[in-house]
């Protein structure tokens, strides 16, 4: 018998797609930053856990507002736990 699955467990739901990737949903907004929900065509590392966002798994890619170099992709639930460890907005 094949394994269960939790489907969809990991991948944020875009609210509305955009021409770079969709809009992050309203839990994701951080004040100084733009944040929106792209689907990974190469592998990058997520600041949060240290861990590869592997290809075609949807993420956040979070830009501080005046450093695009600072640009970094997110798996959503490290940058969520981000956003609890910062100051209330």
């Amino acid at each position: 018998m094949p394994r269960k699955t939790r489907a969809g467990r990991d991948r944020p739901v875009p609210t509305k797609p955009g021409p770079l990737g969709g809009v992050a949903p309203d839990w994701a907004a951080a004040e100084g930053h733009q944040v929106r929900i792209v689907t990974a065509d190469k592998i990058y590392r997520c600041p949060g856990c240290d861990h590869e966002v592997r290809r075609g798994v949807s993420h956040l890619v979070v830009v501080p507002l005046g450093d695009p170099q600072g640009r970094r992709h997110w798996h959503a639930e490290c940058w969520r736990r981000e956003l609890r460890r910062r100051p209330s907005r």
